[in-house]
């Protein structure tokens, strides 16, 4: 039987290109979501806390290829967006699964938008 992992994942909306923590592959999807959060705080710092998140948007996708928040720079939604995304794919010889880096401190906005990611994979 062949296992599933998750990868968090986190696209810049000015760079376009996806940031990931390198080798870092997850046994629940709970660990992934909580890895995308700890993502989305390193990129709110970077940004100056400027990007605007969509706390009411949908979550979007697959169970192979979730995105479950997106963000818009200002506000903006002329420009591209930024989002979490959590990736899920058969694990082979060459993926070693790892400890997440959990965010110190959530919002309460952020908590809702991190449970309602894991109940979508429950």
């Amino acid at each position: 039987m062949t296992a599933t992992i998750y990868q968090a994942k986190l696209g810049d909306g000015i760079k376009q290109k996806g940031i990931k923590r390198t080798d870092s592959f997850f046994s629940t999807p709970e660990e992934a979501v909580a890895e995308a959060f700890a993502l989305k705080k390193k990129i709110d710092g970077k940004y100056d806390h400027k990007i605007e998140w969509d706390y009411e948007g949908e979550i979007t996708g697959s169970s192979s290829n979730l995105k479950i928040l997106k963000g818009y720079l200002h506000g903006d939604r002329k420009t591209h967006a930024f989002y979490l995304q959590i990736v899920s794919f058969k694990k082979s010889k060459k993926h070693s699964i790892v400890s997440p880096i959990k965010p110190s401190k959530l919002s309460a906005k952020d908590q809702k938008a991190l449970d309602n990611a894991v109940k979508w994979y429950a």
